[in-house]
């Protein structure tokens, strides 16, 4: 049977394993039933549930794929026959084929049939998630678009995403990522990408790749499985991507060759992000970008050039991509408690850190203030890691930075290239802790400090949770951990050994919050914890905690009586909103950061102790609460905020 007449027997309906089973050339054993219909199509046992079909195809190991899959009650598992006679020879849910992938292929040449989605598939060693997340914005609010999670870039997400596709997309949007030769290419050839970007050819994962040139042969397959008419978007400064070559049509973006496609011609920085400007076939244009350094300017440029590839008017372009704002690890501007920080401990490579400290050194300070750069160890480089890092250390003495702060592993390169050269002001952390405590003495409210590491081995997103009270480690999805609930109390136990309170049942009216479970101390009220709980009338929070989340104690009408942690450092948006029986609060020393409508509507509240420690309040964060008087010192920040909010003020 074709595969036109596989399609008209399956599109109306749902898939039988029998039709799943023509479409990727596999023969069903006849003690199985071939009109019993799938679930979905999975490659990983991970997200299997009963009536799942699965393709192992070797992206995972295969006995594990397989035994987990039946355990979790997959309909089929299709795995080589190496597999199946060896491990799985009596079972009959296990079917052998002979190739896998070409499975996973077929199947997905049906899938796309009915569908008329075009691809645009973005990789590269750095800045392909901040460049997917610009082609998103422009994309997605112009055309109906399947996106997905900035993480979900693997081989079981790529097909997981697929079977997402329907008649109605018009395009599909798809970041690809890669640790080892022929890991892309094998998702590359089940894409097949009209569009295909490039972003840069780096040093991530050369303890595996060994070589710039093998990144750039797998990256490059993206283009061996292009469309026909399909186009390349590049750097064109990539020193390895301009050598290279391609047999499609290449849109180039440099700021080193005015002949080039988009040509950047000007950046500047601000604390609000870069604007730069460049010119191209239609004529000289400037855009804005709520992210920082010179390297974004590609980045942007480069959405640009799909944009229009993809049919979107250039005003409408430039005016979208200024709307992606990233996540907060990953080149964000945050402010903490007035502390002024940019933030990018996602990911991290020699090239990348070097172009941080550069975007440092162009932010404007204030008067006395320093630009202090915080970085580390580098992992996955390989056996060249050292050197690496002492040449990175080389190039950063070169820069007009204040300080320079680093921590863990190969870091000691770094510092003893600064030091060889004459950069003073470097520091070297060996602990955590010590990390901790020096950014806690010395860093001010004057200062501009940019955070720049990877996610595993220095994890400073560990480091800035630790200091300013902030969730930025929320956001990875390595330290997700487990539940655990007790006396109506549920309680998350992150991987790192944090644990978190994230919500209650029960029916206690004067809550005393446990101060550990499991062995792990307890530091943050998750967002919307206790949100609605009309019935609790006192909260005793433990000392430790030092986060309390969006909306944890959201319209609690009849709380009445608050003791904040001694070690709080963070009160996020709606806190403690429509609070409406609160009567006093007392901000504990220490804290930094109170943010937007907190403590909005709590319209009993009489007096409010603010120290001299919170830097930030935002936007009506005590709003609505007319008989409020604040207690604070004489030249604070809080005294500021007050008087112009229209408080009554008095000293402690």
């Amino acid at each position: 049977m074709s595969l036109i007449s596989i399609l008209g027997a399956h599109s109306e309906k749902k898939l039988t394993l029998a039709g799943l089973a023509r479409i990727i050339g596999a023969s069903l054993p006849r003690s199985l039933s071939g009109s019993a219909v799938c679930g979905r199509i999975l490659t990983q046992s991970e997200y299997v549930t009963p009536g799942d079909v699965v393709i192992s195809a070797g992206w995972y190991e295969h006995n594990r794929t397989v035994s987990q899959s039946l355990k979790k009650g997959a309909l089929a598992v299709f795995c080589p026959e190496s597999v199946k006679s060896g491990l799985f020879p009596n079972e009959d849910r296990v079917i052998a084929v002979r190739n896998p992938l070409a499975c996973v292929q077929a199947y997905e040449l049906w899938r796309e049939k009915g569908c008329r989605a075009k691809r645009i598939v973005i990789s590269g060693s750095v800045g392909k998630t901040t460049t997917t997340g610009l082609i998103n914005a422009v994309i997605a609010n112009t055309y109906h678009t399947l996106t997905h999670h900035p993480m979900s870039n693997s081989h079981g997400a790529i097909l997981r995403n697929i079977q997402k596709l329907t008649p109605k997309h018009e395009w599909w949007v798809q970041e690809v990522g890669g640790v080892q030769p022929g890991y892309i290419e094998s998702s590359a050839c089940i894409l097949r990408p009209d569009i295909t970007v490039l972003t840069n050819i780096g040093q991530s994962h050369l303890d595996k790749y060994i070589t710039r040139e093998n990144i750039l042969k797998d990256k490059g397959s993206l283009e061996k499985y292009l469309k026909p008419d399909g186009v390349v978007v590049i750097n064109g400064d990539d020193d390895i991507l301009s050598k290279a070559h391609f047999t499609h049509r290449v849109v180039t973006v440099s700021m080193k060759d005015p002949g080039a496609d988009y040509y950047i011609s000007r950046i500047s920085t601000a604390l609000s992000g870069i604007e730069f400007s460049f010119t191209c076939a239609e004529g000289n244009f400037s855009a804005k970008l709520n992210l920082y350094g010179d390297y974004n300017a590609y980045n942007g440029a480069m959405a640009i050039a799909v944009a229009r590839l993809a049919g979107v008017p250039m005003e409408r372009a430039i005016e979208l991509i200024g709307t992606y704002t990233p996540s907060g690890m990953r080149q964000n501007f945050r402010n903490v408690g007035g502390y002024k920080m940019l933030i990018d401990c996602f990911n991290a490579e020699p090239k990348t850190v070097l172009g941080s400290a550069k975007t440092l050194e162009q932010m404007p300070v204030s008067d006395g203030g320093r630009r202090i750069f915080v970085t580390g160890h580098i992992d996955k480089l390989g056996e060249k890691s050292k050197q690496m890092h002492y040449a990175l250390g080389e190039e950063l003495a070169k820069l007009k930075l204040d300080i320079i702060v680093l921590y863990g592993g190969d870091s000691d390169q770094i510092y003893a290239a600064l030091k060889a050269h004459g950069f003073k002001n470097a520091f070297l952390m060996q602990t955590r802790d010590e990390l901790d405590d020096w950014l806690r003495q010395n860093v001010t409210r004057d200062d501009v400090t940019f955070y720049k590491s990877g996610q595993f081995e220095t994890a400073l997103a560990k480091t800035i949770d630790h200091v300013y009270g902030t969730t930025l480690q929320n956001e990875q999805q390595f330290n997700e951990g487990y539940v655990v609930e007790k006396d109506g109390y549920k309680f998350r136990i992150r991987r790192d050994g944090i644990a978190e309170v994230i919500g209650y049942t029960g029916d206690e009216t004067k809550l005393v919050i446990p101060s550990e479970i499991e062995g792990c101390t307890v530091i943050r009220i998750q967002n919307r914890a206790f949100s609605k709980n009309r019935n609790i009338v006192s909260v005793n929070i433990p000392d430790a905690v030092t986060y309390i989340g969006q909306e944890a104690f959201y319209i609690c009408t009849s709380l009445k009586e608050l003791k904040l942690p001694s070690k709080l450092k963070y009160i996020d948006k709606n806190a403690f909103n429509y609070c409406k029986s609160l009567t006093s609060v007392i901000i504990p020393d220490g804290t930094l950061h109170i943010d937007r409508h907190a403590f909005y509507d709590c319209s009993a509240l009489k007096t409010m102790y603010i120290p001299d420690s919170v830097g930030y309040f935002g936007t009506d964060a005590l709003h609505n609460s007319p008989k409020m008087t604040v207690i604070c010192p004489k030249n604070s920040e809080a005294r500021k905020y007050a008087e112009t909010q229209g408080f009554l003020t008095r000293e402690p």
